[in-house]
């Protein structure tokens, strides 16, 4: 059995196998309620609706007229998840593909990325290994991959503007800055990389910094001591990394304070030193004691001390110190680098420990996946990868038996009774609430669109623009979930009535009422001026 599974034909084969499963994966996201709701949602939709406005400014003469307003995410993901996105909608145009195929594409781009980014450092550390293990690991990730999106888990990991851009430039960043002869090309990429990384996501900072800073304090430390001509070529090597973070913090610093996009939220406007007592409060440490009584708490406190006892416990031999240098840049990252970014979030966003999204940690999935690999090597990762082939496919086949069968087209039910009622009635614009709003604006067939509103019916800056509230023609109906009829009815009186569409109330304002939602309409218009006024954004 070793001497088949060691044929590079049997490799190629799993390979092709794996991949296959992950993209039938793929093809169970429209179909499953659960996963598609998360998989379109409205922050994965963000990057959608910005490529739509600027489609409509290319349509009247001036492109960047699309990005005018805007309101952003404070990481401003211009690469490699704003380049990739809008590259694969330009591609798409010619060939009329639905915006679907567009987002299962670039799941599959970023997945592949993610695995051969963190294969950079891999093969950096272990450039034998990498050739004999790289088809059985890839295979592995993309069985990962599957059982991810089947069982609609760490979905941030497939999709654009949740950092997982950052843990792809990491590796490269690391790979780069610990390799030990360079030259002036060398250093320009290192820096390049530093500052586009910061400049998109300033999340890259402390990501980058933490793991690197404790692994050359555990390789290099001592030499640093005992010989003082080595601090001085080592303090070179930081020069062009240094020079890079710096540049991108303030070009980022600059960028977010422009008066074309607006940044309701940014990093770097409280200083975490400002704070750090709030890690001395009695929340702090009860939060913490109750993510660690969770279940993920538990399986990260088990890998903590299954990494730590492999370190204590393993007596390495002389030729293993690259095994040993790659294992704690894994520990680094995938262990101590999540309990750094909780802290981090805790002190400058507030956040509960036991409430951090996935979307910050989403790092430690490649981390263990690497560490895993490098415990589970030769015969062993050939006969645990066909095992794996065996699950996923049989998981796959299950699941596809229970539930709906493969589809590409993502329609929800409540959105197509929504069209019929808009075709019925002819209405064009309505309301909603953030997460309602955006799948209407993007998966309509009806070409309905719904702004976004707080429950109060105040706007909500975030990830949409101000361009869609001024527009002059009045509201036909309100999406419910997110929204208070009582406040409906008291704003815009009564004699309107609700539509149940598959579990999403709406509610239909009366014509009689015309008057007051244009005087809505109007005062919305009015106090966007005001505020664009007030921030010296009117002559823009």
């Amino acid at each position: 059995m070793n001497i088949v599974l060691g044929r590079k034909e049997t490799q190629l084969s799993f390979l092709l196998i794996s991949f296959l499963l992950f993209l039938i994966s793929l093809g169970t996201i429209s179909g499953s309620g659960s996963t598609g709701k998360t998989f379109y949602s409205t922050d994965s939709l963000f990057f959608a609706n910005v490529f739509s406005e600027l489609i409509k400014g290319y349509k009247e003469g001036n492109v960047l007229y699309g990005l005018k307003d805007w309101t952003w995410t404070p990481s401003v993901y211009l690469f490699p998840d704003l380049f990739f996105y809008f590259l694969l909608r330009l591609l798409a145009i010619p060939i009329n593909v639905c915006l679907e195929v567009v987002h299962l594409g670039y799941a599959i781009l970023q997945w592949t990325l993610l695995f051969f980014s963190w294969n950079i450092l891999f093969r950096k550390f272990l450039p034998e290994e990498s050739e004999i293990s790289i088809l059985y690991r890839i295979s592995i990730w993309f069985v990962l991959g599957e059982l991810f999106i089947s069982q609609n888990s760490f979905l941030p990991l497939f999709l654009p503007g949740f950092h997982t851009g950052t843990w792809c430039l990491l590796p490269i960043s690391w790979a780069l800055f610990i390799t030990p002869k360079k030259n002036k090309y060398h250093y320009l990429l290192e820096f390049s990389l530093a500052f586009i990384a910061v400049l998109s996501d300033p999340l890259f900072l402390p990501s980058f910094l933490i793991p690197i800073l404790l692994y050359e304090s555990f390789t290099n430390l001592i030499r640093i001591f005992k010989e003082p001509k080595f601090f001085i070529s080592y303090s070179v090597k930081w020069g062009p990394m240094v020079l890079g973070l710096f540049s991108g913090v303030k070009a980022y610093s600059l960028l977010v304070r422009n008066h074309f996009v607006f940044f309701p939220y940014r990093y770097f406007e409280k200083s975490i030193f400002e704070n750090y007592k709030m890690i001395f409060g009695s929340s702090f440490w009860k939060s913490i004691y109750i993510f660690f009584d969770s279940l993920t708490g538990i399986l990260w406190g088990l890998i903590v001390i299954c990494s730590v006892a492999f370190f204590i416990l393993k007596k390495f031999r002389k030729d293993d110190v690259r095994f040993v240098n790659l294992n704690m840049f894994y520990f680094f990252s995938g262990v101590v680098l999540p309990f750094f970014l909780i802290l981090i979030a805790y002190i400058s966003e507030d956040i509960l420990p036991e409430k951090v999204p996935f979307r910050y940690l989403g790092i430690l999935v490649p981390s263990i996946f690497g560490l895993t690999c490098i415990l589970i090597r030769g015969r062993a990762l050939s006969i645990i990868t066909f095992f794996i082939i065996i699950y996923g496919g049989s998981y796959l086949s299950s699941y596809l038996i229970k539930n709906k069968p493969l589809k590409i087209e993502y329609y929800p039910d409540w959105i197509a009774c929504l069209d019929d009622l808009g075709r019925k009635n002819h209405w064009q614009r309505g309301m909603g609430g953030f997460w309602t709003s955006a799948p209407v604006r993007n998966f309509s067939r009806a070409g309905l669109v719904s702004d976004y509103y707080q429950p109060d019916l105040s706007i909500r800056p975030w990830q949409n623009t101000f361009r869609w509230y001024q527009l002059d023609e009045n509201y036909s109906f309100a999406i419910l979930t997110e929204l208070d009829e009582e406040v409906i009815s008291k704003t815009f009186g009564s004699g309107g009535r609700t539509e149940e569409c598959r579990g999403t109330k709406i509610y239909v304002f009366s014509k009689k009422n015309e008057r007051l939602i244009k005087d809505f309409v109007l005062l919305k218009k009015t106090e966007i001026n005001a505020w664009k006024k007030f921030t010296g954004r009117e002559s823009l």
